[in-house]
């Protein structure tokens, strides 16, 4: 069960690491994953000091929302298969692959390339 505590920062990382699939061709997605995952969370932390240091008979000065982001986020988790659909596709591409070996094992006699 996920900590509720953690940043998304830290919940991120523990996806990662726990997602045993996952090789070196994955560092690219991995790492603007993780990017995602700094500047949703850094974008909170700007917001909540920018209406800490302003003063409180002035209007903050909050930046333009970022709608982007998160589902951007969601999507690279999703094809990294860090999430329950993600890894759905995932097994099933596999199983899918694993059916056409089978098939060319057969077709081969059974000997393998």
């Amino acid at each position: 069960m996920p900590d509720p505590m953690d940043t998304l920062v830290e919940a991120t990382e523990k996806a990662i690491a726990a997602a045993t699939h996952l090789t070196p061709l994955d560092d690219g997605a991995v790492q603007a994953l993780r990017a995602l995952a700094y500047k949703i969370q850094s974008w909170d932390e700007l917001l909540e000091r920018i209406i800490e240091w302003t003063p409180a008979d002035q209007k903050p000065p909050l930046p333009q929302n970022d709608n982007t982001s998160i589902p951007t986020y969601l999507k690279y988790c999703e094809q990294l298969g860090l999430t329950p659909m993600g890894r759905k596709r995932l097994e099933l591409k596999q199983e899918a692959v694993s059916g056409k070996k089978a098939k060319l094992t057969a077709l081969r006699g059974g000997k393998t390339a």
